[in-house]
């Protein structure tokens, strides 16, 4: 009996040490959708995946309140008989009570201090709607690579942060600078309850494609209810533009109708004017699988077709 207490004993004193380096933590998601397109007369049916995901991500207690942290996600086109892998966040930093450095590939701020988009990921995502920029089709919503990013502590609910994209080649008449992009956001509250708002620029120099966006976001959520605005203005080569998106979602148990609105004002050299309207249904089948049925009214202005646009999307979302 003592020996096998002792024994035990050991076990635990070995892995202890072990125990405080917490285990990577596997994610992701896998996002299927049936949709129709129509143009005008046109008409297809199709089955796409829709940002599906997997990704490794975690923590090490480097002590004195400090951990190292790291996350690679990958996204993957499970609809392709051909596999497609490619790039989103993936970043090493460390984080304590001066807040997280991080350094790879990530959001800008700008695009993190969106609210809530209750069509995220699909045809009606806030990356397609707000197509302003003059050549960048984001529309605001990038992901950088070469990033060097800090995110502040919260003080009196309040967060900035930012992010430098370092000019490496310091050659060119035009390379000035030690910086090609930076991105600032400034966030106050929650998304997930109550009042939310940020303001947030990104600015590309010469070399970067010369862009200065600037948004504001506003957002309440209580009851089930979530309501919210985003303004946004770009700055292409000298060429202005503005986009402003509104988004209504309410929770009724496992149903959550949605809405949103987005109108994109610019230059009559852009092409990028015009309306779309987005209605849907998501159906929570389980706590983390979701049914969800859309449907996307673009006008002929924006979709450059000639014709109002219909998009109809039926999609099942599952993560892990």
């Amino acid at each position: 009996m003592k020996k096998n207490i002792i024994a035990l004993a050991v076990a635990a004193a070995v892995a202890a040490p072990m125990a405080a380096q917490a285990a990577p933590t596997v994610y992701g998601q896998m996002n299927m959708v049936v949709g129709q397109d129509r143009a005008g007369k046109d008409t297809g049916m199709t089955v796409d995946s829709v940002a599906s995901r997997v990704g490794v991500k975690g923590s090490s207690d480097l002590g004195k309140g400090l951990k190292a942290i790291y996350k690679i996600e990958f996204g993957t086109e499970i609809d392709s008989s051909i596999s497609s892998i490619n790039d989103r966040n993936q970043f090493v930093g460390l984080a304590g009570g001066f807040g997280t450095v991080l350094m790879g590939r990530h959001d800008t701020p700008l695009k993190m201090s969106q609210p809530k988009d209750f069509f995220n990921d699909g045809a009606l995502d806030n990356g397609k709607v707000t197509k302003i920029g003059f050549g960048n089709s984001k529309g605001g919503e990038d992901r950088v690579k070469e990033t060097l990013a800090y995110v502040s502590p919260s003080f009196a609910n309040t967060k900035l942060i930012l992010a430098l994209v370092p000019n490496e080649t310091l050659t060119g008449a035009t390379k000035s600078s030690i910086v090609n992009i930076y991105s600032l956001a400034v966030m106050h509250g929650s998304k997930k309850k109550g009042l939310y708002v940020a303001g947030a620029i990104n600015s590309a120099d010469k070399d970067s494609g010369d862009t200065t966006y600037m948004r504001i976001s506003g957002q309440y959520a209580a009851a089930g209810m979530v309501a919210n605005l985003m303004y946004q203005t770009s700055d292409y080569l000298g060429a202005e533009g503005n986009n402003i998106t509104v988004g209504l979602g309410y929770k009724m148990g496992k149903m959550m109708p949605k809405f949103k609105y987005s109108m994109t004002s610019e230059d009559e050299s852009s092409g990028k004017k015009g309306t779309v309207i987005g209605l849907g249904l998501d159906y929570k089948m389980a706590k983390k699988t979701t049914a969800y049925a859309e449907i996307g009214l673009v006008d002929e202005d924006f979709a450059g077709t000639g014709n109002d646009y219909t998009s109809v999307t039926v999609g099942l979302l599952h993560k892990f």
